[in-house]
């Protein structure tokens, strides 16, 4: 099969491309300081808020241009080194085609044909004869030139093959470096994400978790009050009624000490902030979920699942999924990606929430151990959450591995 040498890539075009964001990169610098020399003058002829709203736009503007001379001058640096590789390139399959003529072989334009095929094997001669001394010697030279022309056209495929892998390097490096500045400011995006997402998560956790031992505790004193009253009706077992109190009162006693050393915890971590009222109303924004009013239609179906999903999360979430389409990630994967690392991160965190909970009403340990529980469910689910996102890429792979 021919071998096509042809490079769909021109240095001198790259060249200029990369002169031209040398220029751009000149103009933001140059551009910039004009702005920021501008706005430092005007602190000393314009004051009043008029000019402060200036100065703080002038500021962004600076910055602005501050930014694109940057890029832009690592635009430039990287096209002018690609064009440097395109002509490495370009010069490797000159070469290749020049040995491949030499070695006899077709050269048309960039595509260097097929060597000539080796002759058969010679005609075997009568019994007692010798075939003619020019017919051997014209069928060894035939296939001396078929074996060099094979030996150049096998060599020039590996000039050739080596090429294109230079060509193709040289690309994945110059869209890496174009990219950087980029693929920084998304792992600034995901780093803060991840910081907030954790730290909201750990006030809507204890928020959540004092709201529920505050309900369970409720529900055992009108347990307590219906066992005491029982006890004074006639009829009714004496020592079933006591015992039955007894433990509803040490239900209530255990759960009120949960909801208590939840909610110092949560107020030491806001500084006292959830104790206000506008405090609340944030912490109860934190653990609002999707559907859990819902009493019809999709929502009430998918009730189950998304009950246990923090708007919070759902909103990280749609963070992420824009971070990695950022980053290059396909929608279908990016969408898989968050969906599986939310969905795994809440059934782990309710998971370490409900067993620990039982663990703690069925010792009936100190009820400060219910502070630890709900903290531990909170690290295990967003650790689960951070290994599955941090691992995607092989989990991904293995799923695509098991489809046919």
């Amino acid at each position: 099969m021919p071998i096509d040498t042809h490079v769909d890539a021109d240095p001198a075009s790259c060249r200029g491309t990369a002169q031209w964001l040398d220029g751009v990169a000149r103009a933001g610098a140059t551009s910039a300081e004009e702005v920021v020399g501008a706005r430092n003058d005007s602190a000393d002829c314009w004051s009043g808020p008029a000019g402060d709203a200036f100065r703080d736009q002038a500021g962004r503007i600076g910055a602005a241009g501050d930014t694109t001379s940057m890029q832009a001058r690592i635009g430039a640096q990287a096209l002018d080194e690609f064009a440097t590789s395109v002509q490495g390139v370009l010069d490797t399959m000159a070469r290749a085609r020049a040995e491949a003529a030499a070695a006899g072989l077709p050269v048309t334009g960039e595509t260097i044909g097929d060597p000539v095929a080796a002759p058969g094997p010679l005609p075997t001669p009568p019994v007692g004869q010798l075939l003619p001394a020019e017919q051997v010697a014209a069928h060894q030279q035939a296939t001396a030139a078929a074996a060099a022309q094979q030996a150049a056209f096998d060599r020039a495929r590996q000039i050739t093959d080596d090429a294109r892998v230079r060509y193709a390097e040289a690309q994945t490096d110059v869209v890496a470096r174009m990219r950087a500045p980029t693929d920084e400011a998304v792992q600034t995006i995901k780093d803060v994400t991840l910081v907030v997402s954790s730290f909201t998560s750990t006030l809507g956790g204890l928020h959540g978790a004092a709201r529920t031992w505050e309900d369970v505790a409720a529900k055992a004193a009108l347990q307590r009050q219906a066992m005491t009253a029982i006890m004074l009706a006639p009829g009714v077992p004496l020592d079933v009624a006591a015992r039955r109190a007894a433990a509803s009162a040490a239900e209530e006693l255990r759960a009120g000490g949960a909801s208590t050393a939840n909610a110092n915890a949560l107020r030491t971590l806001t500084g006292g902030a959830s104790e206000t009222s506008v405090g609340r109303r944030i912490l109860d924004g934190l653990t609002w979920a999707p559907g859990q009013r819902a009493e019809t239609g999709l929502l009430a179906a998918a009730r189950p699942v998304l009950a246990r999903l923090p708007v919070t999360s759902v909103v990280s979430a749609g963070v992420g999924v824009s971070t990695d389409l950022a980053a290059g990630r396909s929608a279908t994967s990016a969408v898989a990606k968050q969906g599986t690392t939310l969905a795994v991160g809440a059934g782990v965190s309710w998971a370490v929430t409900a067993g620990g909970t039982a663990l703690v009403t069925a010792l009936g340990v100190a009820t400060v151990a219910a502070l630890p529980v709900t903290l531990l469910a909170i690290a295990a689910g967003a650790g689960a959450a951070y290994a599955v996102g941090y691992h995607w890429d092989d989990i991904e792979a293995g799923v695509e591995s098991l489809v046919p």
